[in-house]
């Protein structure tokens, strides 16, 4: 942790400090940004690594999961090209993260679910009543002539994916569902996607601070002094790269402006789980959705190109995790895994991932819902005085991904750096 730094000059000459506070992909996009352009970040990061909600680990067997994020699409440009920056290089996964087998429910197959959605377009251009937002997607789903068996793994499907209630979900989430269900081939990290991390850490020698969480920060027109457990330091001006679900934990003299916090709050968090199962045989690729359950599962390949020996799953609501008592353990999942998968040789040393008993977050990533505003993306984004802030929930149509966090660590440090430049 650096020292108290009460006698420094955040306006003398020479580069300007900036506090950036997270070291997720945000908080680091945003620090190399700044670095690069000339002015002096300080990471300050609670946990005891980097990489936020993007934690990958190596199984006994030598399978790498990732507990947190994990595809990468193909429109996902700037995180392809932070990693070829970097040296890392991108492994197909021999799937699509779109394209999944559904199974129970009413009963339906892909090609029907595919066929549907390729005319969800149409059927919402043509329907009377009101703008998608304001509504949930179930409401406007159950007002669409479709295939009831396609309908409701369609509902299962976005449900699990912005790990809320489709009761809950904007349903402005309808009108980017062709590429939520695309065909295309998906990617990771090669070596796990927190080496990207780790990487982006690497450019910043001694500038990143673990296991140090800010408390509060006291700003003006002069600049900002931000306080942790140890220490006070003064800066030009604090980036905050943290999810707005723990925003709140952070003191605030003067208290933010009623936009910035009203908008805040109107940011809703998914709730999801994983659960990794090694595999005694190695499996051909697949992706398969259990509708009744709100989770899918998947084999994929790995950075050698070859199958992993383990299969992944990704549970999406509050709803879904207790129908798999998540709270207690992965006892339950196994066995829905199991009957779901019964292709898939099961071994022994399952992994569950939770996100909710994560202090520093509380929940999986941002979402809409019925109660998201037209004007929130500009709100959230935009800078209060010496205040700047990134995090995939100020991405707008990025919101929820790797990539937004990397866009959004982008933007905020091309603010600060445009600012400094006009200064």
């Amino acid at each position: 942790m650096p020292t108290t730094d009460a006698d420094r000059d955040p306006a003398r000459p020479g580069p300007a400090r900036v506090c950036v506070v997270g070291a997720g992909f945000a908080g680091l996009a945003a620090a190399v940004a700044l670095a690069e352009g000339g002015l002096e970040p300080l990471v300050l990061e609670a946990r005891d690594r980097v990489g936020g909600r993007v934690h990958s680990r190596r199984l006994a067997n030598g399978a790498v999961v990732e507990l947190g994020a994990e595809f990468v699409e193909d429109d996902h440009q700037t995180l392809a090209a932070t990693a070829r920056q970097l040296g890392l290089a991108m492994a197909p996964t021999a799937m699509a993260y779109g394209d999944r087998d559904p199974r129970g429910g009413l009963g339906t197959d892909r090609a029907t679910v595919l066929a549907e959605v390729a005319c969800l377009g149409d059927l919402l251009a043509a329907r009377p009543g009101p703008d998608l937002l304001g509504r949930s997607v179930a409401e406007v789903l159950d007002g669409l002539p479709l295939d009831p068996g396609a309908r409701e793994a369609i509902a299962a499907r976005l449900q699990v994916s912005a790990a809320q209630p489709v009761t809950e979900l904007s349903a402005a989430a309808l009108g980017h569902a062709g590429s939520s269900f695309s065909t295309r081939e998906s990617l990771r990290v090669a070596g796990g996607n927190q080496r990207l991390g780790l990487a982006l850490a690497a450019r910043l020698p001694g500038a990143v601070h673990l296991g140090t969480p800010v408390r509060a920060v006291t700003w003006s027109g002069a600049g900002v002094r931000v306080a942790t457990d140890g220490a006070e330091l003064a800066a030009e001006a604090c980036l905050l790269a943290v999810p707005a679900s723990v925003m709140g934990r952070i003191r605030f003299d003067p208290p933010l402006p009623s936009w910035k916090s009203k908008a805040l709050g109107r940011v809703a968090y998914g709730h999801a789980a994983k659960l990794f199962v090694p595999l005694r045989r190695v499996p051909p690729p697949s992706a398969v959705l259990s509708v009744p359950g709100h989770y899918w599962t998947w084999t994929a390949a790995g950075a050698d190109g070859a199958v992993q020996p383990v299969v992944s799953a990704f549970a999406g609501s509050a709803p879904a995790l207790a129908a798999l008592g998540v709270a207690a353990g992965p006892a339950t999942w196994r066995r829905e895994l199991a009957a779901l998968r019964p292709d898939l040789d099961l071994d022994a040393g399952e992994l569950l991932s939770t996100w909710d008993d994560d202090p520093w977050v509380g929940a999986a990533y941002s979402t809409r819902t019925p109660a998201f505003r037209p004007g929130d993306p500009d709100l959230l984004a935009r800078p209060a005085g010496p205040l700047h802030f990134a995090g995939e929930h100020t991405a707008g149509p990025w919101s929820g991904l790797m990539e937004g966090a990397l866009r959004s660590g982008q933007r905020a440090a091309a603010e600060l750096l445009t600012l400094r430049g006009s200064g």
